[in-house]
């Protein structure tokens, strides 16, 4: 009996002596987008040097199989290694042909869907083969969209507040990069980024707004600048924007606009800079279709996260209406602090017109 136990211990001793002398690190949500990606994987050798074959396996829920991917031979250093460029040119990848085999084979990019990745590393002095799997959900990003400034738009402020829309879906640990830059004579946007020295280039920003950096030079009035925004995590770009451009221009369809007893155009506000709202927004709008609710939302450019509830409902007739909006008893807005309204007219088009709270005196 006690022959049949020591037996059994030294067993136990040796599995666990030879299984799991690699371990693999993989982050699907950045990593899993495609093909490319996996190689991105890191192999943690617990044990001596030796060489490897890496086996991927990249299973859908729905579909099945949709690559398989095999490493010709490769060494395995003690401690962390990355998959050697040579091996991730030389590997043999096939394609099932399933409707997602047949996709990823044309672009390397995974479709939306539930996938499962399994990483299988056969060591040569091992019979026994380390395979680890990562689950994840891919669904893909949307356009990380700019707001203000506008693109093309006419500014006044030379330390101006950028804003965009966040990265959807959201991953932990990512950051936004903010890259501005004087368009100069005869360029366009992208060789003003990738050829001027910026006048904003800042990176770790938390959250998608970024006011004036106060270390800054202030923009110039009537040059022209591009700007764009990157998203990243660690060393690896997650989205870009695209490149918008705007003048630093005060002419008198840039001046703020002060609230009065009149109701402005909503199109020529959108046109202008900026709105100051003293307890009440007033704007003028046309409604050429029958009665209906104004649709409309409010963002908070100094806490993009704050979701701005309880707003007023608005009831449009048809033909001119004289829309004021109270503020002041919502209790959500901040004297000095600035916010988006975006409003949703019958025939498809958006106007955002970007204003300044006051609280009334």
């Amino acid at each position: 009996m006690i022959r049949r136990l020591s037996s059994i211990i030294i067993s136990l001793f040796f599995a666990t002596s030879v299984f799991g002398q690699v371990i693999v690190q993989f982050v699907p949500e950045i990593s899993g987008r495609s093909v490319d990606g996996l190689f991105q994987c890191k192999l943690v050798n617990m044990s001596k040097t030796q060489n490897a074959v890496l086996t991927i396996t990249v299973t859908e829920r729905k579909k099945g199989t949709v690559c398989v991917i095999k490493t010709p031979s490769f060494t395995l250093i003690q401690g962390t290694n990355g998959v050697p460029p040579s091996a991730a040119r030389n590997a043999a990848i096939q394609f099932p042909g399933n409707s997602f085999g047949q996709l990823t084979r044309i672009n390397h990019q995974f479709a939306q869907g539930d996938y499962e990745y399994c990483f299988n590393v056969k060591l040569a002095q091992s019979d026994l083969p380390e395979e680890q799997c990562f689950s994840y959900v891919l669904a893909p990003f949307s356009e990380l969209g700019l707001m203000e400034p506008a693109n093309q738009e006419k500014i006044c402020e030379t330390r101006p507040i950028f804003s965009w829309q966040p990265l959807i879906p959201g991953i932990a640990g990512s950051y936004y990069q903010l890259v501005v830059a004087e368009i100069k004579q005869g360029q366009n946007g992208i060789e003003a980024l990738n050829y001027n020295l910026p006048a904003i280039n800042q990176s770790g920003i938390i959250s998608p707004i970024l006011p004036y950096p106060a270390v800054a030079r202030v923009l110039e009035k009537g040059k022209r600048y591009a700007w764009q925004v990157t998203v990243y995590k660690d060393r690896t770009i997650l989205n870009r924007s695209e490149i918008w451009s705007f003048t630093v221009d005060c002419g008198e369809e840039a001046k703020p606009v002060v609230a009065d007893n009149g109701y402005r155009d909503i199109e020529d506000l959108s046109r202008g800079n900026y709105y100051i709202a003293a307890g009440v927004l007033k704007f003028a709008l046309v409604n050429p279709y029958a009665p209906n609710d104004l649709k409309y939302e409010i963002v908070s450019l100094s806490n993009p996260d704050k979701k701005i509830r309880r707003l007023p409902k608005v009831k449009l007739e048809t033909g001119k209406n004289k829309v004021t909006i109270d503020l002041a008893e919502n209790g959500s807005f901040t004297d000095g602090s600035y916010y988006i309204i975006k409003v949703h007219l019958a025939n498809g088009s958006l106007k955002s017109l970007r204003f300044l709270y006051q609280d009334v005196q």
